[in-house]
């Protein structure tokens, strides 16, 4: 079961159903999630329960490509905001996985 640690912004984006899609750097912790699995997003005490229903990995442009970037980051008004808080996040990451979430019911 994967674990995604976030910022408060986050958090309350995803919570509050702006943002469906979490993306990280590919890491030996996420590489082997899977769809189906169950995700826990946390930030602080604070704890929601997701189910992975798709897993993309591969370069930035890659995920871009494959993944509406307001579904990442919603408060982003372009693509290229986006890229631009992905490697303020990630500077030195090369390859990427992003995972489509969804309530579970």
């Amino acid at each position: 079961m994967p674990l995604f640690m976030v910022k408060k912004e986050a958090f309350d984006s995803c919570r509050f159903g702006k943002r469906d899609v979490d993306l990280r750097a590919v890491k030996p912790q996420w590489k082997n999630s899977k769809v189906g699995d169950i995700a826990t997003i946390q930030c602080g005490k604070n704890l929601l329960r997701k189910r992975i229903t798709k897993v993309h990995r591969g370069s930035l442009a890659r995920i871009f490509k494959d993944v509406n970037y307001k579904r990442i980051f919603p408060e982003a008004s372009t693509v290229f905001e986006a890229v631009r808080a992905t490697r303020e996040l990630y500077p030195d990451a090369d390859e990427f996985m992003a995972f489509e979430l969804e309530n579970i019911i």
